[in-house]
């Protein structure tokens, strides 16, 4: 996983273009007692990784360590932590995504393949639809059925 420390995040993108302050807001959601402050926090992630036609190789970096931190966060939080890596790893594998930077492969094709592991570990919570249909996407996504992930996940859509 590539260190919060590291310079390398300064040759990442995001939406805005350096990814240099990616970190700190990764580091945000760790060290931020309040929920509802984190709340902001992942506003200005998922704003910063994705887009509904764009993703970004910051995201790359990202993921692993957005779904390690949310295992310590609330219920919700680890909804968005899921969905999120759910929805960069759809778009990744489409044809405008960025390419995979070198060593970023390992932590986050492992992070995807944990994603069942993350779903399961949610399994004591309620599940309104909208969450299970998150979370349905997720399992497949995390075994490698991205297509049909992705038709899972516009289930309900106009």
């Amino acid at each position: 996983m590539l260190s919060l420390e590291s310079s390398r995040w300064g040759t990442l993108q995001q939406a805005y273009g350096s990814a240099e302050d990616v970190p700190r807001l990764i580091a945000a959601l760790g060290d931020v007692p309040e929920p509802e402050a984190r709340a902001q926090v992942w506003f200005a992630l998922w704003r910063m990784l994705w887009r509904p036609d764009a993703v970004f190789d910051a995201a790359y970096a990202a993921v692993p360590h957005l779904l390690a931190i949310a295992e310590a966060l609330t219920f919700e939080e680890r909804i968005q932590a899921i969905h999120l890596a759910l929805r960069v790893e759809l778009l990744r594998r489409g044809p405008t995504a960025p390419p995979m930077p070198a060593g970023l492969v390992g932590p986050y094709g492992a992070a995807i393949d944990g994603l069942a592991g993350a779903v399961f570990r949610c399994s004591g919570e309620p599940w309104p639809a909208e969450v299970a249909q998150i979370f349905a996407a997720a399992l497949l996504v995390g075994k490698r059925q991205a297509a049909l992930a992705a038709e899972v996940l516009a289930l309900g859509e106009e």
